[in-house]
């Protein structure tokens, strides 16, 4: 059964050549239109996180005399990964609210930017979408009174229109392509790259579970065999996600990653991702048992913007996930509520959380893969309408 979803696999191949390029003055194109200075590039977004979070406290702390502030808001609706480096570095995170249509509560920010007068606001746009397009002459004005705004466009990579009014952008870059680690920070700001340790063996680790996954998909092994490598590889990818939440190093972009990505042709995969998502939109119509969470087109002037995933609306969230995983389907939950804001969640932010799946729709695939995701969609909906 063709697969589709799931972590990103890694030829081989691919990885003897990455392994002797010479990526000396690594860069990429896309990071270049938030039109920053400094670029940096991570081992994680988390990392890139905690490099931003560092480089604001140097960069702020009146001559290092005094201790920049640590007042922070974010948005209730966010992967709880985020909130780590918050904590590891001592700040107070507090929440504002996202509705239905991933966009902030203009009132309700406004209220606290003025109550709390944060000393960072977080921001995120979901999906592609500049879910912030109505609020950036605010941004600029909270900017102006001195107030760090830092942008994770890691659902938005390619949105043409982020990160201009930040001060901080952020991303992560190994969940867009087949690298075993990558992130990255863009500010006009000095970064802390004193900061930065190389994660030899985090990569390493990677560069195996990827490479096993490819073997999975695309080697001769027996269908036992393949079955146990499959539950191998997606245990090493657990274990090694649990240990990027408790580790606290702020990791560099490996040689590897960054051989990988100066040969990944980023225009051609941002073509991909859109010609993807039109695609499973046309399947979409007449839905009730699920339905997209965004439009038909969107982006500058109604052009798509490659967004992470498709992510739509299930009446029974949980039951469609089970469906396509049982037709080799993986499309994940995002995000687990954490532990942070568990407590500040609005009806929306919960409707979110217990609704949401995304459909995996990235450059590995393309009309075919798409059209089977389709059908199987096609069955899911004609099932759920005959058991009501």
């Amino acid at each position: 059964m063709m697969e589709i979803g799931s972590i990103y696999e890694i030829n081989p191949a691919t990885v003897a050549v990455a392994e002797e390029s010479q990526t000396p003055l690594f860069s990429l194109k896309e990071t270049e239109k938030y039109g920053k200075k400094n670029v940096s590039f991570t081992a994680s977004g988390r990392a890139a996180i905690a490099l931003a979070l560092k480089s604001y406290a140097q960069n702020r702390a009146g001559g290092n005399k005094t201790e920049a502030g640590k007042k922070c808001l974010l948005p209730a609706y966010m992967c709880d990964t985020v909130f780590f480096p918050f904590q590891w570095e001592g700040w107070e995170i507090q929440f504002y609210h996202i509705n239905k249509n991933l966009e902030a509560d203009t009132g309700q920010l406004c209220r606290l930017m003025e109550q709390q007068r944060p000393d960072l606001l977080f921001i995120h746009p979901y999906y592609g979408v500049d879910t912030w397009k109505p609020m950036r002459s605010l941004l600029k004005e909270w900017r102006a009174q001195g107030i760090c705004i830092m942008e994770d466009v890691t659902q938005s990579y390619y949105l043409q229109s982020a990160g201009r009014e930040a001060d901080y952008v952020v991303g992560s870059l190994r969940k867009w392509y087949s690298v075993p680690d990558g992130g990255f920070v863009a500010s006009n700001e000095l970064l802390a790259l004193d900061c930065l340790v190389q994660e030899k063996e985090f990569t390493k680790n990677r560069l195996e579970l990827l490479t096993e996954k490819w073997e999975y998909l695309y080697g001769s092994k027996s269908q036992e065999e393949k079955k146990a490598m499959k539950e191998e590889f997606l245990k090493k990818n657990r274990e090694m996600e649990a240990w990027l939440d408790d580790h606290r190093e702020i990791g560099a972009l490996s040689r590897e990653a960054a051989g990988i990505l100066k040969s990944e042709d980023e225009q051609k995969c941002k073509n991909r991702r859109n010609e993807n998502y039109r695609y499973l939109w046309e399947w979409m119509e007449g839905k009730t048992r699920f339905w997209p969470m965004l439009p038909r087109s969107f982006g500058e002037d109604g052009k798509m913007a490659a967004p992470l995933y498709f992510p739509v609306y299930a009446k029974d969230r949980d039951r469609m996930q089970k469906f396509l995983t049982e037709h080799g389907i993986y499309a994940p939950v995002l995000w687990p509520v954490g532990k942070e804001n568990a407590g500040h969640l609005t009806g929306d932010e919960k409707y979110i959380y217990s609704h949401m799946l995304a459909l995996p729709m990235d450059q590995r695939y393309g009309a075919e893969e798409m059209k089977r995701l389709g059908k199987v969609l096609e069955e899911y909906e004609e099932q759920e309408r005959n058991l009501s």
